[in-house]
């Protein structure tokens, strides 16, 4: 094991009842939360900015969001968040699953707002490719720019925590 969790105790206490909603919520323990938690600031900032991103008031509608969220999961390989976020997908939209977006460029499933969304992702989460003018063209047919600024924070925000969540889960699977 690379970095253990801590025993419940050992906690601070304000971070011990976030983590007991997080496991009451998820019905499981979440190793990423508890290995997180073990330092207090870290912790609360992702939390906030958690928080501030799924905002029942953000201007991007929910299954964008987690269609952007599990393709950004499935480029980075993380089965925690695949298997996480494709729930609230299916839960949004009957009419996809995580399986279609492995290869949505072949898929006549997706609208158009829906490829220029998935295209960005690509290429934001893909070091290999860039975004271009192109991309930014084509998101803003349905987005303005501070719309924009929030499509890119949210798929910063899950690179960064498929990342993290999947560097943890490997972490368990090597134990």
């Amino acid at each position: 094991m690379r970095i253990p969790k801590l025993q419940s105790s050992q906690y601070s206490w304000f971070i011990r009842p976030f983590l007991w909603l997080l496991e009451r919520k998820q019905n499981k323990t979440l190793k990423p939360a508890q290995i997180l938690g073990r330092r207090p600031k870290l912790f609360t900032a992702t939390f906030l900015l958690y928080k501030t991103i799924n905002r029942k008031s953000s201007p991007i509608k929910p299954y964008i969001h987690a269609l952007m969220s599990v393709r950004v999961a499935q480029l980075n390989q993380c089965e925690f968040t695949i298997e996480h976020d494709s729930k609230v997908l299916q839960s949004l939209k009957e009419r996809l699953n995580k399986d279609k977006l492995l290869d949505w460029q072949q898929c006549s499933d997706f609208k158009p707002q829906e490829c220029a969304v998935l295209a960005y992702t690509d290429a934001i989460t893909d070091t290999s490719l860039h975004v271009t003018d192109r991309h930014i063209d084509q998101l803003r047919c349905y987005y303005n720019d501070d719309e924009i600024v929030e499509l890119t924070t949210i798929i910063v925000f899950q690179n960064m925590t498929t990342k993290y969540n999947d560097e943890i889960e490997f972490t368990r699977k090597t134990q």
